[in-house]
């Protein structure tokens, strides 16, 4: 071959070359997801298509239960950690925490949401995931920037698997209620009027401002959750704290806006929308407004999303966790939601303790897994215990009959039938899936009776 013929088939080679690492640079963009933001009440992504969020919440991550984890304290996970750091001390605990959660959810389980149809994960996490104290002192790399390798993993692959991510602070400095859930029960002191009360709420402003600020450029973050569950049942039940509940958030708000100005930020109103006030009081905008919801029966459920309608809060709504307790059911509750366009995520993905395997409350479980002993446990143990059997392939979870049941629901499914019926007579699953969800559905109700009673010995239900 001549010279000249050489060069045209250089060229040719690099020109297929070319077009074939765009096709390629193009097809690894695919699931990068769209900036999110609100219209009226609506969640859109910068095309302007309407986004209907439904997804799970990886529970039990950032911060533990210890009905679903594997651990024993129902007052919280605030004794087990200070109790391993008088033993361990900090660094090794610190170790041991990210040991146990690089083991809790790994890449399978992503992949696992994403063939669901599911498409956001909402990230419960801990102060303590990030800082050290309670005064806000930082882990820091060796570059001595704050450490947010962990959250950047998770990040990272939710847009490997299109999926998007709510960022939620589900245990604050100074707690933000009497719950267990939020580190520790009967504790809470972060809206109280007083100089630790204040220092709590300042930290927790940091907390948040270098959290916006690191990931403003990251459109995989739907929004920021900024509070779960703040004051619990006083939210309603005692309006002593309101006003500074609602002028903090309005703080946070304007915190986070301060730094991020593109990101959705999530005002949770918990159990019914007069919890918290409207946009239009402190002049809040591209905010999403949250409910969690644990009622009894279908039509309560109704009147719930029904006083969403009433509330004319011109802004979305959404469903951060749910659970049908007592004779509700499913079905209804996924059709009512999809047929309303809420957004949805399930409480919650994964699950470790007594009646697991077949629980409702989980994607996958399992009840074979260990707790730990933190009192008596050496090093070695809790490692072993917190290691790769915690790992949803590890053979000891399996898929329960619920995430079959919540695949069907995902795509925006309404059943018609299920609306009306007001309970399981007909749904989009087949008999045995119905019947399988049924019995599971009743076996929880057995399991979570005996919880309660142990948290009613111990003093720890509220």
């Amino acid at each position: 071959m001549n010279k000249t013929g050489k060069k045209i088939l250089s060229a040719f080679l690099a020109l297929v070359l070319f077009l074939l690492g765009t096709a390629f640079s193009a097809a690894a963009e695919t699931n990068v997801p769209e900036y999110l933001h609100t219209e009226g009440e609506r969640i859109v992504n910068e095309s302007g298509e309407t986004v209907v969020l439904r997804g799970t919440n990886f529970g039990g991550w950032g911060i533990l239960e210890d009905w679903f984890c594997p651990f024993i304290d129902p007052s919280g996970e605030e004794n087990t950690y200070q109790t391993l750091v008088s033993r361990f001390g900090q660094d090794a605990t610190h170790d041991l925490f990210k040991h146990y959660r690089a083991n809790w959810i790994i890449e399978q389980d992503y992949q696992n949401v994403a063939d669901m149809g599911m498409n956001v994960i909402r990230l419960p996490i801990w102060y303590r995931n990030l800082q050290r104290d309670d005064n806000g002192t930082w882990y820091r790399d060796a570059r001595g920037h704050i450490d947010f390798s962990e959250l950047d993993g998770v990040v990272s692959m939710c847009r490997k698997y299109g999926l998007y991510l709510i960022l939620d602070l589900h245990g604050l400095p100074g707690y933000q209620n009497d719950y267990d859930h939020c580190g520790k029960s009967k504790s809470m002191s972060l809206f109280d009027d007083t100089a630790q009360g204040a220092r709590f709420r300042e930290v927790t402003l940091d907390f948040w401002t270098e959290l916006a600020k690191h990931y403003a450029d990251e459109p995989t973050v739907a929004m920021y959750d900024l509070m779960n569950e703040p004051l619990g049942t006083n939210i309603t039940r005692d309006r002593s704290f309101k006003q500074t509940f609602w002028d903090f958030s309005d703080e946070l708000y304007r915190a986070i806006r301060a730094v991020d100005s593109r990101h959705i930020i999530t005002m949770e109103a918990i159990w019914d929308p007069s919890a918290i006030c409207g946009p239009d009081v402190y002049g809040w905008t591209n905010v999403v407004y949250q409910e969690h919801l644990y009622d009894v029966t279908n039509p309560s459920y109704l009147h719930k999303v029904n006083e969403i309608r009433r509330a004319n809060y011109h802004a979305p709504f959404y469903i951060g966790e749910f659970y049908p307790r007592g004779i509700s059911s499913f079905d209804y509750l996924f059709s009512l939601f999809n047929r309303r366009e809420l957004s949805w995520t399930t409480w919650t993905y994964k699950g470790a303790g007594n009646g697991a395997d077949n629980s409702p409350w989980f994607l996958y479980g399992s009840s074979s897994i260990e707790k730990i002993d933190c009192q008596n446990d050496s090093y070695e143990t809790l490692c072993e215990k917190w290691g790769e059997v915690l790992r949803t392939d590890s053979g000891a979870f399996s898929r329960t009959a619920f995430a079959d049941y919540a695949k069907l629901y995902t795509d925006g499914s309404v059943d018609q039938t299920a609306l009306y019926s007001f309970g399981m007579i007909d749904s989009l699953g087949t008999r045995e899936q119905r019947k399988a969800l049924l019995s599971d559905k009743l076996h929880a109700i057995y399991t979570t009776i005996l919880d309660w009673i142990r948290k009613l010995r111990t003093g720890d239900l509220l």
